[in-house]
């Protein structure tokens, strides 16, 4: 018997029902078409398939549809989906947090649900489709801080938290190539909810000093390079650990790949040069990340966005069975192109690649992630 392939979509943190998914083998034959049911997930037993989830949306701001294409989603796999805030209409809910007396100033309680602001001991924060189990990142004036977790209700009193000053850290690149440019950003992430990002730091020639919450030990760091190699282009590199206030070094030249560049889209699909850089290292290429905004000659404009195994530098196209859904050589389309190296490779990756606003945020725990891209914008799950 086959195991499943699953695919769940989740808005913030609100399950979306409806939502169109199709099953294909690799000649396009349609296995499974299919909608995510009232939890938002959608289950189909298959060793193995191309697996596209169709996004369409409605009020304000406009928003064209989306389709996102798992290429050789594997049994056992949890492919993940979502946006970072529930879309479209929605009417918020206010509930009252009650922080520690000892706050000093304006407190600041970020959810993953939504942000409220206020004097001590009772903020009052405005939220939509809060999980049953919420985080609360507590700040102060000061910039003391902590992280707490709490069942979510109308009212909800962490006042027991501990406000601790900010930790002092450092951050670094070593093995950087000539003519490169590495600006670095750490960011503090439980699941998909980013509690604290630091500000970019240039760190190509000399560590820079950061101040980051102490909440070691609660969520993980996640080190995000922007690397910028003169003539050549830009990647960026990501790690994942569980924080610590230890310095975080990243080893660039380890952990570059080829760069990218002249991505042309054609009959056949998708393709583009890579350069290897002036470093040597042990990394392979795992995938292709390719986001296209097609505006059809005769139709409505869409978002289509695809992940693929990496084989050499092309990327054919996976045929839906809607036409006006596979862009043809008459439509107007930009491309948005990278290629993606990860610990563990695609298997590794593949099922959350598209549950963050940016890739290599999605990299495993322990691990390195680095996405070399095509011009000065990296392909993304939403339309930049």
């Amino acid at each position: 018997m086959p195991g499943n392939i699953q695919v769940s979509v989740v808005d913030g943190t609100t399950p979306q029902a409806g939502v169109r998914v199709l099953y294909q083998d690799d000649t396009g034959a349609t296995l499974e078409d299919t909608m995510t049911d009232a939890t938002g997930l959608a289950t189909f037993a298959v060793d193995a398939a191309n697996v596209s989830v169709y996004r369409t949306y409605t009020g304000t701001p406009t928003r064209a549809p989306e389709i996102y294409t798992f290429v050789g989603a594997k049994a056992g796999d949890a492919l993940a989906l979502g946006n970072a805030a529930v879309t479209g209409t929605t009417t918020p809910t206010a509930i009252v947090v009650k922080v520690p007396t000892n706050a000093q100033g304006t407190v600041t309680v970020k959810t993953p649900c939504g942000t409220g602001q206020g004097q001590q001991p009772n903020i009052a924060v405005s939220v939509t489709s809060c999980p049953s189990m919420v985080d609360l990142y507590v700040t102060d004036g000061n910039n003391n801080s902590f992280f707490a977790q709490a069942p979510y209700s109308a009212n909800i009193d962490v006042s027991d938290g501990v406000l601790a000053q900010q930790l002092s850290t450092t951050i670094a690149a070593s093995d950087v190539p000539a003519n490169t440019t590495v600006n670095a950003t750490e960011r503090f992430i439980d699941g998909t909810f980013e509690a604290f990002r630091t500000n970019s730091k240039t760190i190509s020639q000399t560590e820079q000093q950061t101040n980051a919450p102490a909440i070691e030990g609660i969520v993980n760091r996640v080190t995000v390079n922007s690397v910028n190699t003169q003539t050549m282009g830009q990647q960026m590199i990501g790690w994942s650990v569980m924080y610590e206030p230890s310095p975080a070094i990243t080893d660039i030249g380890m952990n570059v790949i080829p760069y990218v560049s002249a991505p042309t889209f054609g009959a056949t699909g998708l393709s583009w040069t890579e350069t290897p850089g002036t470093i040597t290292n042990s990394l392979t290429v795992d995938a292709v990340v390719a986001a296209l905004d097609v505006k059809p000659s005769g139709g409505a404009e869409y978002w289509r966005v695809v992940v693929a195994p990496h084989a050499a530098s092309t990327l054919a196209l996976p045929t839906l069975p809607d036409a006006t859904d596979n862009p043809a050589a008459t439509d107007q389309v930009t491309t948005q192109l990278g290629i993606l190296s990860a610990t563990g490779g695609y298997d590794a990756i593949r099922a959350n690649v598209f549950d963050y606003d940016d890739i290599v945020s999605a990299v495993p725990v322990d691990g390195f992630a680095t996405l070399s891209y095509a011009g000065n914008t990296p392909p993304s799950r939403v339309k930049n």
